[in-house]
């Protein structure tokens, strides 16, 4: 019997291991904290506008690669602005992203700094593709800090599925870079070398592609389940507190650890594998969630910059 095309997706997502493979090194080597940023004080370059987005590209790994920046309305070169990274889905990209989430219109309000990175089909995780996408990650933050005014303290990390498996990824790999982390549809495991921080993360029950309550995942096997999974970094985050449950629609829930190191929360709804509160469908046909995740994420974020 053939693979369906979700189950190939869901392959392809998950054979790069929704798990953090053991003895993972908590913070890749060569890695070095982003102190300050060049850029503050500089006129923009003639590729840049404010309120607008610019594809760019970066040398990484010995290749040319991309991303989007959306450098905000109100953008002020004399004022360190934060940075917000969203990373695509499998067979999704960039602009898709931005679609999405609306992060654009949200940047030229609240004053950040949107970076899009093009992972391509995918944010494959096999040992020499983890590596290489963790050092374009550095590679794109040092180049949007030498050319724009950058809050290395407020530096995050977002994304949806696959992306939301490389935003968990950067929270334990690369503590040095971003602040908070705020997964949808899809985060690691941390494992114990990792260090708490803040997370926020969102899930549908209905997901099928990668499923809310756990279950056989072709290729990958056994899936633990959101719930399980957030409970890992509930431990990782040092909650001591018994989680606290509040049903804030027919359709959502957010569940809040206590007693944590680092904040730690979780949005259940009823929809599937999605981006709640958008208008695109993206992995199913089921109802997006009645909240609006990017509203929650960009809240949470400026709650939590680098002590």
């Amino acid at each position: 019997m053939k693979p369906t095309f979700a189950q190939l997706a869901v392959a392809i997502v998950v054979c790069s291991s929704p798990l953090l493979p053991v003895g993972a090194e908590p913070v890749s080597p060569g890695s070095a904290p982003v102190t300050s940023s060049s850029g503050c004080g500089k006129a923009l370059g003639e590729n840049l506008s404010v309120g607008k987005t610019t594809t760019r590209t970066v040398a990484s790994g010995g290749s040319n690669r991309s991303y989007l920046v959306h450098v905000p309305a109100n953008y002020d070169p004399g004022k360190p602005a934060p940075v917000v990274l969203n990373f695509h889905g499998f067979l999704s990209n960039p602009g898709q992203q931005n679609a999405a989430s609306a992060f654009e219109p949200m940047s030229d309000r609240e004053g950040f700094i949107l970076v899009t990175p093009d992972g391509g089909i995918g944010w494959r995780f096999v040992q020499s593709a983890r590596d290489a996408n963790t050092a374009f990650v550095r590679d794109v933050v040092a180049s949007v800090s030498a050319d724009l005014c950058v809050d290395p303290k407020r530096i995050f990390a977002t994304g949806k599925s696959q992306g939301g498996f490389m935003s968990s990824w950067l929270g334990c790999v690369a503590p040095e870079v971003v602040a908070a982390i705020a997964p949808v549809s899809g985060m690691y495991e941390p494992t114990e070398g990792c260090s708490p921080i803040p997370i926020m993360e969102f899930h549908g029950t209905a997901d099928s592609t990668i499923p809310f309550g756990g279950g056989h995942v072709l290729v990958l096997g056994k899936y633990p389940g959101a719930v399980a999974v957030m409970e890992k970094w509930a431990h990782l985050n040092r909650c001591t507190g018994t989680p606290e449950t509040v049903q804030l629609t027919p359709h959502v829930k957010r569940v809040t650890y206590g007693g944590c190191a680092a904040a730690t929360i979780q949005y259940i709804t009823d929809a599937g594998h999605t981006w709640p509160g958008t208008s695109i469908r993206e992995g199913d046909n089921s109802p997006p969630a009645d909240l609006t995740a990017s509203e929650l994420i960009w809240d949470f974020f400026k709650a939590h910059p680098k002590p």
